[in-house]
C-alpha cells in the first residue's frame, strides 16, 4: 500500500496534463473528436484523486485537506459533464475557465496530498 500514493500521483500528473492539453485544444477550435478521451482522462484524474484522499487518511494527512480533495474529485467531473448547459452564449467562457481551474486544482491537490503522505510515512 506504500506504493499506491506515488502511483496515483503519476496517474494524476500524466492524465491531468494530457486532459489540460486537450481542453486547451478544444478552446482553440479543434480536436472535438477527442472529447471522449478528454472526459475519460478527467474521470481518471478524479478517481485517482479520490483514492489518494482515502489512502491519505491512513498516512495521517490533514483530514480537512482530504475531505476537500474528496469533494473536489466529485465536483470536477460534475462541472465537466454539464458545462455545455451552463451559461450558454457569450458568457460560457466563465464556465470554461472555472473547469480549467478545477482541473489544475485537482492536479495540485494530488501533489500536496502525495507530498504530505511521503513526509508522514514511518521511517
Amino acid at each position: 500500500m506504500n506504493n499506491a500514493i506515488p502511483i496515483l500521483r503519476w496517474i494524476i500528473r500524466i492524465a491531468g496534463i494530457v486532459a489540460l492539453g486537450l481542453g486547451l485544444t478544444f478552446w482553440g477550435g479543434s480536436g472535438s473528436g477527442l472529447l471522449s478521451v478528454h472526459q475519460g482522462l478527467g474521470y481518471l484524474v478524479s478517481i485517482a484523486l479520490l483514492l489518494m484522499a482515502v489512502l491519505g487518511f491512513g498516512q495521517r494527512v490533514a483530514p480537512g485537506l482530504l475531505v476537500t480533495a474528496i469533494i473536489w474529485s466529485l465536483v470536477v467531473p460534475g462541472v465537466g459533464s454539464s458545462q455545455l448547459k451552463m451559461l450558454p452564449g457569450d458568457q460560457h467562457w466563465v464556465i470554461q475557465v472555472f473547469h480549467l481551474l478545477l482541473g489544475v486544482g485537482a492536479i495540485g491537490l494530488g501533489e500536496v496530498i502525495a507530498g504530505r503522505a511521503a513526509r508522514t510515512r514511518p521511517a
